[in-house]
């Protein structure tokens, strides 16, 4: 059964459900209540719908980690320079973005400005276990920091990834998406959701504000959200482990960054009243700003290929995990006025 736990310090509240260890912090910013992260509308459902939904959709919320990243899902339309490395066959145990991401975690340590969870995976997972810690300063106000440590059982290679997902007003041009330094950026290589497609499927792009769309215009992605009902992924490749988000609405300006060894690549989630069924409803808006070392959100078996065409541009779609050696990666969420 999910629990909720709650960190308190002198810059906000932090919400931690042990269902995928998902954390949703709201500020203290001059008086303001800020949520900079995302929440759907159907997180207090209790249908048998609901029930039947998958742990990462149950409370698809704020931010959560993903080991391994990805999805086995079929793709239609997909381009020819990916074909040869695609594949939907399932990972070992067969989970969203991860058994981390649908399961329940275990607290395992609790102090004032602190709490650490724990997750073990099953038998035949190449994964052991995950840690996971949340930490707030009473000095230090305006920042949250995160710790994500992965054993695995035996020396191996697979995608991982972050899942932050961000806010955004009803309202158009209130916020602005402003990536950090990246090497090239690729629309997906098909299609995600027929007649929904934002990008035009297999480009290439530049600038983030400058992205070749579906109907022939360029499209402005740091910006949404955006007229229409659409439902589409982006890659940023070879990222600089950093960005910012501004908020013209509530005056503030949210940092993210990470450690881009250990991710190289954002996944960008355009969720823009696209999906029409249970529980998206054609109302649900979010933008995924995802830090992965993958290939898109795709299968880990086109990840592990190294004939896919990301990793033929030098940009690797799995990191090395070592038995005796686990991942330890920081990273870390900040705000302040504009």
């Amino acid at each position: 059964m999910n629990k909720s736990y709650h960190l308190n310090w002198k810059g906000g509240k932090i919400e931690i459900d042990s269902l995928g260890c998902k954390m949703l912090p709201t500020f203290n910013l001059d008086g303001q209540k800020i949520k900079p992260l995302h929440e759907p509308d159907w997180l207090t459902d209790d249908s048998n719908d609901f029930n039947s939904l998958p742990g990462i959709l149950q409370n698809l919320k704020g931010e959560f980690p993903c080991v391994p990243f990805g999805i086995n899902s079929p793709v239609e339309e997909l381009i020819h320079d990916w074909q040869s490395s695609f594949s939907e066959k399932p990972y070992l145990v067969n989970e969203p973005h991860g058994y981390c991401s649908n399961k329940n975690w275990e607290l395992i340590d609790k102090n004032s400005n602190k709490l650490e969870f724990k997750i073990n995976y099953p038998k035949n997972d190449l994964v052991n276990y995950l840690i996971r810690s949340i930490q707030v300063d009473d000095n230090n106000p305006n920042q949250i920091m995160c710790n994500l440590q992965v054993y695995v059982k035996e020396d191996c290679e697979l995608p991982i990834g972050l899942h932050p997902m961000l806010r955004i007003p009803k309202n158009k041009s209130k916020i602005k998406i402003i990536p950090g330094n990246f090497k090239f950026g690729l629309n997906y290589p098909g299609l995600v959701l027929k007649d929904k497609t934002l990008g035009a499927i297999g480009k290439e792009f530049s600038n983030l504000e400058k992205v070749d769309g579906f109907d022939g215009k360029l499209k402005d992605l740091s910006q949404p959200p955006f007229e229409g009902n659409f439902e589409d992924l982006f890659q940023l490749c070879g990222v600089d482990g950093k960005m910012s988000l501004e908020n013209y609405e509530e005056n503030y300006k949210f940092d993210f960054t990470w450690n881009p060894n250990h991710f190289n690549s954002v996944l960008m989630w355009v969720s823009n009243k696209g999906r029409e069924e249970y529980p998206w409803n054609s109302n649900h808006v979010t933008i995924g700003f995802e830090p992965i070392t993958s290939a898109f959100g795709l299968s880990t078996h086109v990840s592990t290929n190294s004939n896919n065409p990301i990793v033929k541009r030098n940009v690797p779609t799995t990191i090395k995990l070592y038995k005796d050696k686990p991942l330890i990666t920081e990273y870390s969420f900040s705000i302040c006025k504009l």
